[in-house]
């Protein structure tokens, strides 16, 4: 399944891609996520939870940049995790592009999702969009707020 997320940053197009290439940094962005291990420059342990609807799961795992072009503002993660409790897993592979525009940066985010185990078995692709469009925001606000309280004004 494919999600596509958008969210705007307020700040530079430079400031976004540095901040947001700072994994340790930005880690706790993400709702219900915790870094747990950073394993080399571009490779990270963590745990998240996520609750769909009446369903509460907690994944551990790793993520990876596989790669990022810096000219194109463009950067692929690769994630995968297994269920804390239970047999299911999850992965993804997320491709990110930013744009500079008037405000300051748009972030497009494309995330091909596998899951299995209780999740698959319940989590509806409407659910699993909505999740994902809420937890994106919660994110956006969060980096948002970081960058204007690090990049000074002017």
């Amino acid at each position: 399944m494919v999600i596509t997320t958008r969210f705007e940053l307020s700040a530079p197009i430079e400031a976004a891609w540095a901040y947001l290439l700072d994994v340790p940094k930005i880690a706790h962005c993400v709702p219900g996520a915790s870094l747990t291990d950073v394993i080399d420059d571009k490779t990270y342990a963590g745990k998240v939870d996520v609750k769909l609807g009446p369903i509460g799961v907690s994944y551990k795992g790793r993520i990876t940049i596989q790669s990022m072009d810096e000219s194109a503002h463009t950067v692929s993660v690769r994630a995968e995790g297994s269920e804390t409790r239970g047999r299911g897993g999850a992965s993804a592979t997320m491709t990110a592009q930013l744009q500079s525009n008037e405000k300051g940066t748009s972030v497009i985010m494309n995330t091909d999702l596998a899951v299995s185990g209780v999740v698959a078995q319940f989590g509806r692709t409407g659910i699993m969009q909505e999740v994902a469009q809420r937890m994106a925001q919660r994110f956006a606000s969060c980096v948002d707020q970081e960058l204007k309280t690090a990049t000074p004004a002017g």
